[in-house]
């Protein structure tokens, strides 16, 4: 998004709906674009909005991934910095 708007100031006179359709076309097909075309933004302050919220969901959703959570049996027994079970 930063990239795009440091670009999209350097052209003169650029109406807003053009820059809207041109990053919605550029955007990777995912839930944010599937968003976009459900409910289209009305101007590009609620597409940033949009987007950042999206860019949190997505953090959260690596965080979720990246930790591990010990479920069952596994509580109580140590772990060696590989993730894998301490000999007894």
């Amino acid at each position: 998004m930063e990239r795009f708007d440091k670009l999209s100031l350097n052209i003169i006179s650029l109406s807003p709906k053009i820059v809207m359709h041109h990053l919605v076309t550029a955007l990777q097909s995912g839930p944010f674009v599937n968003s976009l075309c459900k409910k289209p933004a009305k101007v590009l302050d609620e597409l940033r909005q949009r987007a950042a919220k999206f860019m949190q969901l997505e953090e959260l959703h690596d965080y979720h991934n990246n930790v591990q959570v010990d479920i069952g049996g596994d509580k109580g027994k140590e772990k060696d910095r590989d993730g894998k079970h301490a000999p007894e």
